[in-house]
C-alpha cells in the first residue's frame, strides 16, 4: 500500500489566476476540500499531538476533511477555533461532526497500512519515520502512541529507533534514500513539538531540524544547500537573533526562500479552503483624500511587525487584541503580511482582503518570503515574484529587513526597480532598526522610510519616541517618520488606546502607502561613494566604499561610516626654536595615535548605538566587536610661506616606521599602518618629526605659519559578532581623508 506519487504541478491550469507560479513555487499539490470533521487535541501529550499532526497530514492528503484544534495553548486553540468558524461562517467548509481523537483514528483507520515507530528520546527518529510514513501510507507513532495503536489493532509497518546515533547521521541517510521519492523539492526545519507536520506530510516535504547553535548545524545546512533554489525552506531556522541573522544569510545565499511556519496549524486544510477559487485584491474602502504635506505637523506612519512569519496571520492577528479589536477610536495603521498568505491560505486571505478597515493598509512584509536579498543567487526572480504576487494582492507597499536598502546608492535598488512587474510597487520602508536617513526618496522617484525605533518596544515606548519627535523644531525631524510596532511586545488595541490622543497634540497618523506618497524630495546621507569634503577636525571616505563579509553588517556598517569620524590622529606642534644657524627656526610636529581608545569610542559610541536601536539580544551587545585597520598614512603639513625651504632633522617613533620627505613648502609624513582592535589592548603610539624651517625673506620667520593637517590614509572598518572566521563579521573598506580644526601654529 505504498504512497501514489504525486504528479508535478504543470503550470498549465492557473486556477487561481495569479500572475506568477505561486503554486508551483509553494506547493506539490493543491487538493481539494470535503466534508470536514473537527478533533480537539485537549489534553494530550507531545507525541499524541505529533501523532495527531501526521495523521491529519495523511487524511488530507488527496482532500482535506480533518481539522485540529489545540485547546491546551489559549492562544493556539483560540485562533484554531476562529478559522473553522469564520469558514463555517461563509458557508466555505461543510462539519459533519467532531470527533475524539480515538475516534478519528477509528474513522480513517482503513486509508492506512499501519504506523512506524520512534521515539521522543531521539528527536530525529520522528523525522525520519514520517518519511518512512509518506512512503508506506502510515502514520507516525511515537513511545506510548504505539503500544495504543498496536492494541487497537494497528500494524507496525517499521521501527525508526536506534538505527543512528546522532541526528545529521539520520537526516544524510533518510536524503540519500528518499530524497527523490518525496514530491515537494524543498525541505523544512521543524521539531516534533511544533505544529507544522500536518503540511510536511500533506506536501511530502522531507522534515529536519537544527539550529546554527548545534552542533547539527554544518551537517543540516550542507543537506540545505544540496537542495534546489528557488524553493522554500518551511519551518524555521533560529531561536534567537544571532541565529536568524547567521541561518537567513545562508539560506537566502543558497536560493532558499524561508515562509516561516513551523507553528502554523492545519495549513493542510487552510491551503485547501478556496483554493481553486480565483485570488482578488485587497477591497480597499476609498479613502478621503489625503491633505498635502504639512512638514509643520509630526507625521507618523505605523506598521506591525513579523506577519512574514505565517503565525502572526493565522494565529496571532485573529485574537481579539488584534485585527478583530474595537477600532471605534484606531488610528491608520499597516498590518504586515507575507503574500504566501494568499498561496497557503487563501481562504484567511480572503477573510482579511474583505475585512480591512479604511484607516488601515495591508503591507507585504519581505515580499514572497523571509531573505535577504542582497545574498539571493537571482534577487532579479525573488522580485518578480515578489512583485507579481503584490500586483495579485492589491498592495504597494514592500517592507523589506535587508539593510543593504537603507544606502541611497546600492545597487540592489538598481535590481528592485527594474525587476518584472515592479509597477506593483509604490514605496518602500525597510529594516529593524534605525540608520542615519530616516526618508530617502530615490533619484528614480522610489520614496523610501527607515524604520526609527527598535524591534522590542511596547505602545508606552512608542508613545515616548513621538513625544520626543514633537518636542523637536521642523526642521530637525523627518517630514514623514516610519515606527515599528512589533507585534510581540504590544497589540494594535494598545497602540490605538495609547496613540489616538496624540492627534489632539497635532501628531498626524498615516499608513505607510499615505506617508511614502506624500514624501516630498529628500537626498539620503549614506551613500556607497562619497564626495563630500568633511568638516574641519573630522575625516570621511573619499570616492568608493567596498563592503566585504556579511551585508547585515556591511551595510549598516557603510551608512554609519557615512557620518564623519574624528580624525585618529592627534598632530601638536612645539613652538618654534632658533635653528643653530641662519635665517632658520627648528619645529617639531608630534602625532599622537591613542589606538585602544579609537576601537573602544568606536564599538561605544558607533556600533553599539546601532545595535541597541535594532532592539536586538543582550548577547549581541556581550560579543560584538570593532577593528579599525589604516595603511597608507599620510599626514601633511603645509607652510602659509611657500618662499620658506624645509629640510628634516631627526624621526622618531615609538614602534611604527615612519619616513618623511619635503615637496615644495609640504612636509608630508608617512607612517606604517596600524590596527585598532576593541578585543585587544595595544600601547599608543607617539611619533616626532624635526624640521628646520629657512627662509630667503627676512620678515617671513616672524610671520610663519602651518595650516591645518591634511589626512589621508586607507582603511578597514569590520564589525563582527563572536569569531572572527564565524558567519556574522562584515565591514567597509576603502580610502578616508580629512583636516585639522585649526592651524597648528
Amino acid at each position: 500500500m505504498n504512497q501514489k506519487p504525486i504528479e508535478p504541478f504543470t503550470g498549465k491550469n492557473n486556477l487561481r489566476g495569479t500572475s506568477w507560479q505561486a503554486d508551483e513555487t509553494f506547493l506539490s499539490r493543491r487538493v481539494t476540500l470535503g466534508d470536514t470533521w473537527v478533533v480537539d487535541l485537549k489534553e494530550t501529550s507531545t507525541a499524541e499531538k505529533v501523532c495527531m499532526r501526521i495523521f491529519q497530514g495523511m487524511v488530507n492528503r488527496d482532500v482535506a476533511r480533518l481539522y485540529l484544534i489545540n485547546s491546551d495553548h489559549k492562544e493556539f486553540g483560540a485562533s484554531d477555533k476562529f478559522w473553522i468558524e469564520e469558514y463555517q461562517r461563509q458557508g466555505w467548509v461543510n462539519i459533519v461532526g467532531y470527533l475524539t481523537i480515538d475516534a478519528a483514528l477509528a474513522q480513517f483507520r482503513t486509508e492506512f497500512a499501519g504506523y512506524v515507530r520512534a521515539t521522543e528520546s531521539e528527536p530525529w527518529s520522528i523525522h525520519a519515520a514520517a518519511v518512512r510514513a509518506i512512503l508506506e501510507n502510515g502514520i507516525v507513532a511515537p513511545d506510548d502512541v504505539a503500544a495504543h495503536l498496536k492494541a487497537s489493532g494497528w500494524i507496525e509497518l517499521d521501527d525508526m529507533c536506534g538505527h543512528w546515533p546522532d541526528a545529521v547521521s539520520a537526516f544524510n541517510a533518510m536524503v540519500t534514500a528518499h530524497r527523490d521519492d518525496l514530491a515537494y523539492p524543498g525541505m523544512a526545519l521543524v521539531q516534533p513539538s511544533e505544529n507544522l507536520w500536518d503540511f510536511i506530510m500533506q506536501q511530502q516535504i522531507m522534515p529536519m531540524f537544527s539550529r546554527p547553535k548545534h552542533d547539527t548545524w554544518d551537517g543540516v545546512a550542507k543537506i540545505m544547500d544540496t537542495y534546489p533554489a528557488n524553493y522554500i525552506l518551511y519551518g524555521y531556522v533560529s531561536d534567537d537573533t544571532v541565529e536568524e541573522e547567521i541561518a537567513v544569510e545562508r539560506a537566502s545565499s543558497s536560493g532558499k526562500y524561508l515562509v516561516p511556519t513551523h507553528q502554523v496549524s492545519n495549513l493542510s486544510f487552510h491551503s485547501a479552503v478556496l483554493g481553486n477559487s480565483l485570488i482578488k485584491a485587497v477591497e480597499q474602502a476609498c479613502p478621503t483624500p489625503i491633505p498635502p504635506l504639512d512638514p509643520a505637523q509630526v507625521n507618523i506612519a505605523i506598521a506591525i511587525t513579523d506577519g512574514d512569519n505565517l503565525q502572526v496571520p493565522i494565529m496571532q492577528y485573529p485574537l481579539p487584541e488584534f485585527w478583530n479589536t474595537d477600532k471605534t477610536h484606531s488610528i491608520p495603521l499597516g498590518w504586515s503580511m507575507g503574500v504566501s498568505l494568499s498561496t497557503l491560505a487563501p481562504g484567511i486571505w480572503e477573510y482579511y482582503r474583505k475585512t480591512v478597515h479604511p484607516n488601515d493598509e495591508i503591507v507585504s512584509i519581505m515580499g514572497i518570503a523571509y531573505v535577504h536579498a542582497s545574498t539571493l543567487p537571482d534577487p532579479v526572480r525573488y522580485f518578480k515574484a515578489t512583485f507579481s504576487s503584490m500586483a495579485d494582492m492589491g498592495l504597494s507597499t514592500l517592507w523589506s529587513l535587508d539593510s543593504s536598502l537603507t544606502i541611497t546608492d546600492e545597487p540592489l535598488w538598481d535590481i528592485l526597480e527594474n525587476a518584472p512587474s515592479r509597477d506593483a510597487l509604490k514605496g518602500v520602508v525597510v529594516g529593524y532598526g534605525p540608520s542615519i536617513d530616516k526618508a530617502f526618496r530615490r533619484d528614480t522617484g522610489t520614496p523610501v522610510m527607515i524604520t526609527q525605533n527598535g524591534y522590542d518596544e511596547n505602545a508606552a515606548r512608542l508613545k515616548a519616541r513621538i513625544e520626543e519627535l514633537m518636542a523637536l523644531d521642523a526642521a530637525e525631524r523627518s517630514p514623514v517618520n516610519f515606527i515599528m510596532a512589533t507585534n510581540w511586545s504590544t497589540n494594535a488595541r494598545d497602540l490605538y488606546k495609547t496613540l489616538k490622543p496624540l492627534e489632539d497634540q497635532g501628531v498626524r497618523f498615516l499608513t505607510p502607502s499615505q506617508a511614502l506618497a506624500l514624501m516630498p524630495d529628500i537626498q539620503g546621507i549614506a551613500r556607497s561613494s562619497i564626495d563630500t569634503v568633511a568638516m574641519p577636525g573630522t575625516c570621511l571616505p573619499v570616492g568608493r566604499i567596498e563592503q566585504f563579509g556579511s551585508p547585515i553588517l556591511s551595510s549598516p556598517t557603510l551608512a554609519e561610516i557615512n557620518n564623519p569620524i574624528p580624525l585618529p590622529f592627534n598632530v601638536s606642534m612645539d613652538a618654534p626654536k632658533p635653528a643653530p644657524s641662519g635665517n632658520a627656526v627648528q619645529l617639531t610636529a608630534t602625532i599622537d595615535i591613542n589606538i585602544n581608545e579609537m576601537a573602544q569610542n568606536f564599538l561605544q559610541y558607533r556600533v553599539l548605538p546601532v545595535i541597541e536601536g535594532y532592539g536586538l539580544s543582550d548577547e549581541f551587545a556581550q560579543f560584538a566587536w570593532m577593528k579599525f585597520e589604516s595603511s597608507s598614512i599620510c599626514i601633511g603639513l603645509t607652510l602659509f610661506d611657500k618662499a620658506a625651504s624645509v629640510h628634516v632633522t631627526n624621526i622618531g617613533s615609538t614602534g611604527n616606521k615612519v619616513s618623511a620627505e619635503i615637496n615644495d613648502s609640504r612636509l608630508n609624513i608617512y607612517i606604517d599602518g596600524f590596527t585598532s582592535d576593541s578585543r585587544a589592548t595595544v600601547p599608543p603610539i607617539k611619533i616626532s618629526v624635526t624640521f628646520i624651517v629657512d627662509s630667503t625673506v627676512e620678515p617671513s620667520l616672524s610671520q610663519l605659519k602651518i595650516k591645518p593637517e591634511d589626512v589621508a590614509f586607507d582603511y578597514t572598518l569590520t564589525i563582527g559578532i563572536g569569531e572572527e572566521d564565524g558567519p556574522l563579521v562584515g565591514g567597509v573598506r576603502g580610502k578616508m581623508a580629512g583636516t585639522g580644526a585649526a592651524d597648528l601654529l
